[in-house]
């Protein structure tokens, strides 16, 4: 397998817009249904997900169609428009039923989650930072292979001021909506 080339960092770049994207899909060059991120004009191409991630994944959808809400809306894997140069495709994300999925911003969201195996230092770093300054209020890390979840609250531009990590038997709550609590543990039973 060739390992990806790094072009070198003093070359020029041609950063992208979300409008270029839409436009990419419409002329063909991508197809609407690539697993890709923008983040600060750059496409990201997004690896595959492994078998404990969906299985883990699909734990958590069962548990929040069940629990959320009438008056929220659960994406998975919905687009989030948060910037000119920058959307994320979180694995999982609650927001107000009020609102178009293009019209969500970061502050709207009610909760996020990254379900997280080999990209746990991305979601740990450069998602919460994304999420942070775009004032995400209650953004989850399930790492799959620790068995935890880590949650990142009360967004300021230089990240979150808490971060708490829950072992799988501890039960934890969404902030923006407290009535949905949950043990990982209980999940996967």
């Amino acid at each position: 397998m060739n390992a990806p080339v790094r072009p070198s960092a003093d070359l020029p770049r041609r950063l992208f817009t979300t409008q270029d994207v839409f436009r990419m899909v419409e002329a063909g060059v991508m197809q609407e249904d690539e697993n890709v991120e923008l983040i600060g004009g750059e496409l990201v191409v997004m690896a595959a997900k492994k078998n404990d991630h969906e299985i883990f994944k699909s734990a958590l959808i069962r548990w929040l169609a069940r629990n959320a809400s009438d008056d929220l809306i659960l994406g998975v894997e919905t687009t989030l428009y948060l910037a000119e140069m920058l959307f994320v495709e979180p694995d999982l994300m609650l927001y107000p039923r009020a609102l178009k999925p293009q019209e969500v911003s970061g502050g709207d969201v009610t909760l996020l989650i990254e379900v997280s195996d080999d990209s746990l230092s991305r979601d740990l770093g450069l998602k919460a930072s994304i999420y942070a300054d775009h004032g995400v209020r209650d953004y989850w890390v399930v790492d799959v292979e620790a068995r935890r979840v880590i949650v990142h609250r009360d967004p300021t531009d230089e990240g979150y001021r808490s971060v708490q990590r829950f072992e799988a038997d501890t039960e934890v709550a969404a902030f923006l909506a407290p009535d949905l609590a949950m043990t990982l543990a209980d999940l996967l039973i």
